[in-house]
């Protein structure tokens, strides 16, 4: 499992589906090696939510999400547009380059919940994001900004750390 991570390669460039089912099966994966505090893995109908904030750029890779499982509980996918329609729905939380401009803010309100933030964009972890997929050649790595991971109550394995570079600060304080 952890060389699925550390050899996962994105499509060819110019198939941006690809890339993006890419990513949706390494969210997947993530939930193997982050835990959530007790009770919080879950909404009160016992449903795991991954959710997009933004852009669509999964499209139905996102979507094959559904009905699998983590930690026994069926996830449920959510999109939303705006950031002030995130609700407790969510357990695992991606936000799209679209929302770029507004991850310090958007992370900032979620600073206290139980919601791992994943994204893509330049400086997403710095800005305030837990984990930001980055691209190293044809692989796909991760910063996480164990600052917030912390925050939040969340706990990352160890394997998974080794795998990352850490930025471990408040936002916009850099690496430590």
């Amino acid at each position: 499992m952890f060389l699925l991570l550390v050899l996962a390669r994105p499509a060819p460039a110019g198939a941006a589906a690809s890339e993006y089912a890419l990513k949706a099966a390494l969210m997947y994966k993530l939930t193997r090696f982050v835990r959530w505090p007790d009770g919080r893995d879950h909404r009160p109908d016992n449903t795991f939510g991954v959710c997009l904030l933004g852009r669509d750029d999964f499209g139905p890779a996102l979507d094959a999400l559904q009905g699998r499982t983590v930690n026994g509980l069926p996830i449920t996918v959510h999109r939303f547009s705006q950031s002030r329609e995130i609700n407790r729905d969510c357990q695992m939380l991606f936000i799209s380059d679209s929302k770029k401009a507004f991850v310090g803010p958007i992370t900032g309100t979620l600073a206290d919940q139980a919601v791992l933030t994943i994204g893509d964009c330049s400086g997403f972890a710095e800005g305030g994001g837990m984990i930001q997929f980055v691209h190293h050649g044809r692989r796909v790595g991760f910063r996480i900004n164990l600052h917030r991971v912390r925050e939040a109550g969340l706990k990352v394995a160890a394997p998974l750390l080794q795998l990352a570079t850490i930025v471990d600060g408040p936002p916009g304080g850099g690496d430590r």
